[in-house]
């Protein structure tokens, strides 16, 4: 069976959410285990800056991947001219909206499904099992990794906290004047 290039791009992409998302689940609490010992080891300026650095690499993740399902979206139905779509196409505005309600329901979990909420009014064709699948991976990939990050970002900024709550009037001295 041979496919067109969206439906390769689609599948490609469901790749690298998988492994992504596995990554993130599987292998955050290393880089995490680090940044811990670092804030253990000397809180400074430069240990605050490397924590952000790795959620700010995360966060740009995230957005080019919600971009990057965006146009296969666009791209599946235009020159794919597959029904992904309940009620036919989407423009691009409906497209964004879908995969901006993908990613609410991957942050809420199931509250928007069990209350029946949507942000978009473009649904998705249940009949067709591959894209129902394939916006399951994507959306579950914002699930798994929303909530890997904010459980990892709450517990290394409380750790940052207690470290400097925890300096001596010297220590905090010094820390202002790295800063500088």
């Amino acid at each position: 069976m041979v496919f067109a290039w969206p439906v390769w791009m689609a599948i490609i992409l469901s790749g690298a959410f998988i492994i992504s998302t596995i990554y993130v689940v599987f292998f955050h609490h290393l880089q995490l285990a680090d940044m811990e010992q670092w804030v253990e080891y000397s809180y400074s300026h430069t240990v605050f800056k490397r924590a952000i650095l790795y959620y700010r690499v995360i966060a740009v993740t995230m957005l080019v991947y919600f971009v990057l399902f965006n146009l296969s979206l666009l791209f599946l139905q235009y020159f794919g001219d597959y029904q992904i779509f309940k009620d036919g196409r989407a423009g691009p505005i409906g497209t964004l909206v879908f995969s901006f309600d993908m990613v609410c329901r991957g942050a809420f979990f199931d509250f928007m499904e069990h209350f029946d909420l949507s942000l978009s009014y473009v649904h998705m064709n249940r009949g067709n099992f591959w894209f129902v699948l394939y916006a399951f991976v994507f959306r579950m990939f914002y699930a798994l990794s929303l909530l890997r990050l904010l459980i990892s970002s709450a517990w290394i900024f409380g750790k940052i906290s207690k470290v400097r709550r925890n300096m001596t009037e010297e220590e905090h001295e010094q820390y202002l004047q790295s800063t500088d």
